[in-house]
């Protein structure tokens, strides 16, 4: 089978391709049957590995990551970066479809990607022969049920109450969530997890919080920020924090952009932003979709508010809220307004 997996929500694809390993073969031969291949890959390179069959096991799976996102118009994919800076020929390409076609049904194809447009012209081109699949992050409604569904894969129940702390808390960030639930499935030991319960892990969640809050704030989600922002208020956090906090994030996210335009390794920009894993993955996605010009301005705008708080006699919350009402009021730039007026 050839899949396409793609979208925002990087966790459920995953999850995803994690049951899809599982299914190779036994686990002395599965890292032998599957293999892993970058945006970069030539069309000889991939038809050998797709041709190959699997090595004493019924099952070989073949990923290539970002290869469809590199002929992104500009899309919002992975590597739209690259596609900003000129589309890759397609003339390399012309033979997949029948490169797909010659695939042993023992081989499965995943193309893992970011957010596709339906216009991708590689997409295009092998669609008739890909089944695709699109993830996206749940929206308010359908989170409260993921949760639900995520705690009862943990063997454990969720009160409503719970389901909505957590949601408001933590926001839609899947991989956070799915961590505390298993977290509160052991707290639990057995009952309803509680809202109390999350309360207590206020504290692990509040960080990672940070995330959802940048994306809403720049992305002028004005009643989303607010609300996250309010929800680490009410953990305990003071508003100096808070700004502190997305101020080294919108820090984070200007040097991946500097690190996104010289075009580094994955490896590389670990070493200088000094992340791993998914804070990598999410910071490299955030810098991805904003302009350099867009996140400067955010900076300076956050200095202001921290220099107005440390200066004024001015209400430390009002401060804030008046900043991420007036970053998240001009989603694509313009001038700052002077929280110190």
């Amino acid at each position: 089978m050839i899949y396409s997996l793609s979208g925002d929500d990087d966790f459920t694809i995953r999850e995803t391709l994690a049951g899809m390993k599982e299914g190779v073969g036994t686990p002395d031969v599965r890292d032998v049957n599957i293999v892993t291949l970058d945006a970069n890959v030539s069309l000889d390179e991939f038809t050998a590995n797709a041709s190959t069959v699997p090595f004493l096991a019924d099952k070989r799976l073949v990923l290539v990551e970002g290869l469809l996102s590199k002929f992104e118009r500009g899309g919002g994919g992975r590597r739209s970066t690259a596609a900003a800076n000129g589309r890759k020929e397609l003339s390399e390409w012309e033979r997949l479809p029948l490169v797909l076609t010659d695939v042993p049904e023992t081989t499965d194809v995943v193309f893992i990607d970011g957010r596709l447009n339906a216009s991708n012209p590689l997409l295009k081109l092998i669609q008739e022969r890909v089944t695709a699949k699109t993830f996206n992050p749940p929206g308010p409604r359908e989170l409260r049920m993921w949760i639900a569904d995520r705690a009862r894969s943990e063997a454990a129940e969720i009160e409503e109450r719970a389901i909505q702390v957590l949601a408001e808390t933590i926001g839609s960030d899947l991989p956070v969530i799915a961590s505390e639930l298993r977290k509160l499935a052991l707290v639990a030991a057995g009952r309803a997890i509680t809202a109390e319960d999350v309360d207590g892990m206020v504290s692990y969640a509040q960080e990672s919080n940070i995330f959802a809050s940048v994306d809403a704030i720049v992305e002028g989600r004005v009643s989303e920020a607010l609300g996250l922002v309010h929800g680490l208020l009410e953990g305990g956090s003071p508003t100096g924090y808070i700004i502190t906090m997305i101020a080294r994030q919108v820090r984070l996210l200007i040097l991946a952009k500097e690190i996104g335009a010289r075009r580094l390794s994955t490896g590389e920009a670990s070493q200088r932003l000094r992340l791993s894993g998914y804070p990598l993955r999410k910071t490299l996605f955030q810098a991805d979709r904003f302009s350099m010009e867009r996140l400067v301005e955010i900076h300076r705008m956050l200095l202001e508010a921290d220099l107005a708080m440390k200066s004024t006699g001015a209400d430390d919350e009002l401060i804030l809220d008046t900043l991420i009402a007036d970053i998240a009021s001009q989603p694509s730039g313009g001038r700052p307004v002077d929280t110190r007026a």
